[in-house]
């Protein structure tokens, strides 16, 4: 026995031996760093499938089985190339958002799991490298998993799949080339039916019937046809004709389906009633009430009523010829002219362009009674009906368009009749959306400063919250406009009571006015707890049974506003039980799924050196199991640790900032520091940084490498955005110091965007910094002002004076503060080297405010370096840029701050000519 113990020991010490030793990240770490794209959990909530990919490379499918823990893993292909997003900017600094993972989808018995695979990486590589036409890229493959034995077929050039609600023996699938093949697929035999020349399809939800548009180019093919899975028998004609066929949509019942179809010269909207021989002719041209010129569209959405008994489709007025470009030889002058009283300047109509020439207005068909009612027009563009579309809520924001450049957004709202198309005025610039109730009865939005509840009956209002004796707009909100709701919880089934939110607490409020209660009976305020209704029924099931129950106990998350902690509550409708708390911890908890059938819910848990893996328990939270390792990954590499700091700004204000500090801290050295900066940023302490190239610093990769991290939250004055930076961030600096581990004569900083101006600014009035890195800054305010953000066509005039930049006017009311906030005019103050990246495609930042700023340091005779990535816009998006920028932002820093050898980029620069 004590041989054995002896040789046990021996073995886990040369087992601890042979561990490799953990070491930094390296820029080539990243490719291969895995995260979860997409999650799906079958109705009995037995399997959970979830996808895994690195960044560059193949991924997988994994399909788990909750019991046994058994799992089966498909080769799942490449992502396609994801465009970076930077987390930090503005939404409309933000460019597409990244591709998502592939859709998964169980049967509803939960025997299959079907989802679309993405080419493998070589083959992309070798089509790319054989500079193949887009339409003879490698294309995505179907794969149908047997959760009982893992067995699993495949079928490539795959475009899209359906799977039925209820019935699980059958599928349908589209593939692609140049017949579009429709195939239906018998699960249980394998046995499979093709149809060619197919365009729109839909199984219907218990897979008894197929429905689907022929697109052919012998165009009197084309139609609306029928067939039934497993059945021989020949299609079933529902309309035919020259022309589309589009936007098949059932309701909610599969009763009626409508298509909308272009036929040579018109246009028509078709209903079928199921099993009837032949589609009915709805609605043509010729309508009663049909506006002469209009037609029906192909390309606005078809929707029906939740009862079936009504659908809203698209119309469209004569379309606008499209421009022609003119031949380069052609003598005609070619322009654009910019006129003063055009609701869109030229640049928003360039963006615009196909969204206006395609844009359609919506219309109604009430089925019993054959009667159709345009609803929207260019006078009223947005129409919101109810569940029911009895009623609905127009829009107008024609009297805003133009004031929206600089003003914030609004509009006006009626109040319409479907029946009659009636419209009655509801409120004039109106800021915020409506909301309806699920009896279709009542409506709430929010003024301003109160929630005001729209009776449809007669179209009286009333304010429900001015008794609360509670703010319920933003109370943090910190730029010169109005602040916004903190949001709506949702109302309950019964649309007696509405659940509003305040800054931490969840209210219950009376439709009548006559109660208002704090359902989570102040502790949210009192612990300093945000809570946040989680609702688990989600997607087109909460639209069909929209509403909160009362009789069920609201499953809430909490996040603490002091030390982020956050987790998980349960709230009764009894207001004689205090909120319970079901899971809590210093992590950022969210929850992603529910199984349709059971109690089962999907959840992550993050923190700095925590990845979101996914876990599984029960709406109770008894039990809790995490189905995922990624987090794994980290335990390879030296890995730090974050903290909150609290400090006052000179105004003597308490904020907080994110201290994030490296492996192995020890506080007895001396640490290099970078400062990273945009608006808030200690709300991100219990959120992982995955490591991955970008044009701004990483967290996890500075803070393996040496460095720590500091990102201070700034508030801001209006008029002072820049002054109100720099006395934020430095007592901020100034209270990590006196933590004494930072080394105060190696500090850096960088941000990106409005990170970037502040920077800018910043050097300008202090030499704190060794060196600084700024991002896409404005530079000059003056110029920048009257700038257009290239992306959306919008002019930025909006930014300056409502949002962001906070001066808080136009340029002619306030120009001392455009200048004064300028750092351009200062240029001449700048001591600290600064490192720039400004790409001329930038579709925010005029890049030329980038130039400005450049030109001033070099005439002035200052240290600078301006990178421009060719054509990248904003925010870099090539993997290849991103990689090259994050290795020489790195090189910079390390020579200043730790006195690594100086890249010869920055000791001789790199000619035009040795460019790559």
């Amino acid at each position: 026995m004590v041989f054995r113990s002896l040789a046990t020991t021996a073995c886990l010490l040369l087992g601890l031996q042979a561990q490799p030793a953990k070491r930094p990240l390296t820029v080539n770490d990243f490719d291969s760093w895995r995260s979860t794209a997409s999650q799906q959990i079958s109705a009995d909530g037995k399997w959970l499938a979830y996808s895994v990919f690195p960044q560059v490379g193949n991924g997988e499918v994994v399909l788990v089985d909750l019991a046994t823990k058994k799992e089966t893993r498909i080769p799942s292909g490449a992502l396609p190339i994801r465009e970076a997003v930077d987390p930090n900017a503005e939404p409309s600094e933000n460019p597409p958002a990244a591709v998502p993972g592939p859709r998964l989808e169980f049967t509803s018995d939960g025997n299959y799991l079907v989802f679309l695979a993405f080419p493998p990486k070589a083959e992309i590589d070798a089509a790319r490298k054989a500079k193949k036409k887009v339409d003879e890229m490698p294309k995505n493959s179907l794969a149908i998993v047997s959760t009982a034995t893992g067995a699993i077929f495949t079928s490539g050039q795959v475009k899209s799949f359906q799977v039925p609600a209820i019935n699980a023996s059958v599928l349908a699938y589209q593939k692609e080339g140049n017949e579009k093949t429709l195939v239906i697929r018998q699960l249980t035999t394998g046995t499979e039916r093709t149809i060619n020349n197919t365009g729109e399809y839909s199984i219907t939800k218990d897979g008894k019937l197929v429905v689907y548009t022929v697109d052919a180019k012998q165009e009197e093919a084309n139609g609306l046809y029928s067939v039934i899975p497993g059945s021989e028998d020949a299609p079933v004609t529902l309309a035919s004709g020259k022309g589309k066929y589009a936007k098949l949509t059932w309701n909610e019942g599969q009763e009626w389906l409508a298509v909308a179809a272009e036929q040579e010269s018109t246009s028509k909207l078709f209903g079928w009633h199921r099993g009837d021989d032949k589609a009915s002719e709805w609605v043509t041209p010729s309508t009663e009430g049909f506006r002469p010129r209009w037609q029906i569209s192909t390309k606005g959405n078809i929707t029906f009523s939740v009862d079936g008994k009504r659908v809203f489709f698209g119309t469209t007025p004569p379309k606008r010829p499209v421009r022609k470009a003119a031949a380069a030889d052609a003598e005609a002058a070619q322009f654009e002219l910019w006129h003063w009283k055009e609701d869109y300047v030229q640049t928003i109509q360039k963006v615009r362009d196909r969204q206006l020439r395609d844009i359609s207005y919506p219309a109604i068909y009430d089925i019993a009674s054959r009667k159709f009612v345009q609803l929207a027009d260019p006078s009223v563009q947005r129409v919101t009906p109810n569940l029911q579309g009895d009623f609905a809520f127009g829009s107008d924001d024609r009297a805003y368009r133009i004031s929206s450049e600089w003003d914030e957004t609004a509009n006006d709202i009626y109040f319409l009749d479907t029946a009659s198309g009636q419209r009655s005025m509801i409120a004039r610039k109106l800021r915020s959306a409506l909301n309806w109730s699920p009896d279709g009865r009542k409506a709430i939005y929010f003024d301003g400063t109160d929630w005001v509840l729209v009776n449809v009956k007669d179209t009286t209002t009333l304010k429900l919250t001015n008794i609360t004796g509670v703010r319920f707009d933003n109370e943090d909100e910190d730029h010169p406009r109005a602040a916004g709701a903190y949001g709506i919880a949702g109302w309950t089934k019964d649309s007696q009571w509405i659940l509003i939110y305040d800054k931490f607490d969840v209210w219950q409020l009376a439709v009548d006015g006559s109660a208002a209660r704090m359902l989570t009976r102040g502790v949210g305020r009192a612990n300093q707890i945000q809570f946040r209704y989680e609702p688990l029924v989600r997607g087109r099931a909460a639209v069909l049974n929209p509403g909160i129950d009362t009789d069920k106990p609201l499953l809430l998350r909490g996040e603490n506003q002091d030390d982020y902690s956050s987790g998980f509550w349960s709230a009764s409708f009894d207001f004689d039980v205090e909120p319970a708390k079901l899971l809590w911890g210093a992590k950022n908890y969210k929850t992603l799924l529910r199984a349709a059938e059971s109690d089962a819910i999907v959840f992550t848990a993050s923190s700095f050196r925590e990845m979101p893996d996914l876990y599984v328990t029960n709406t109770k939270f008894g039990k809790v199991e995490k189905v995922t390792s990624l987090t794994s990954q980290v335990d390879r590499f030296d890995w730090g640790s974050a903290e909150l700091l609290t400090f006052r700004n000179l105004d003597g204000t308490p904020l907080k900032a994110l201290l994030e500090k490296p492996a192995n801290f020890d506080p007895t050295k001396k640490y290099p520091m970078i400062v990273y900066i945009y608006e808030k940023r200690s709300n991100e302490l219990n959120n992982f940084a995955t490591p991955r190239p970008t044009n701004s610093i990483n967290a996890s990769f500075y803070t393996n490498n040496g460095y720590i991290v500091l990102q201070p939250d700034i508030i801001y004055k209006t008029g002072a955005p820049g002054l109100s930076a720099l006395q934020c961030v430095l007592p901020a600096v100034d209270a990590a110091i006196r933590l004494g581990f930072i080394d105060e004569k190696n500090i850096g900083i960088q941000g990106h965007s409005w990170g970037g101006y502040q920077i800018a600014y910043m050097v300008t009035k202090t030499n704190r910094f060794k060196a600084a890195s700024a991002g896409a800054p404005v530079a000059n305010m003056t110029s920048a002002y009257d700038g257009i953000r290239y992306g959306s066509g919008m002019p930025r005039q909006f930014q300056y004076e409502r949002t962001q930049s906070r001066i808080g006017g136009s340029l002619w009311e306030y120009p001392m503060r455009y200048l004064e906030n300028s750092p351009v005019f200062a240029a001449d103050h700048v001591e600290t080297p600064l490192l720039m990246i400004h790409n001329d495609g930038d579709d925010a930042v005029p890049w030329t405010q980038g130039i400005e700023f450049f030109l001033a340091l070099r005439r002035n005779g200052k240290e600078a370096y301006l990178y421009n990535y060719n054509g990248e816009p904003h925010n870099l998006r090539k993997r290849v840029n991103q990689k090259d920028y994050t290795i020489r932002l790195k090189q910079y820093f390390d020579f200043y701050l730790k006195g690594a050898p100086k890249p010869d980029w920055m000791e001789r620069g790199i000619p035009y000519l040795e460019r790559n």
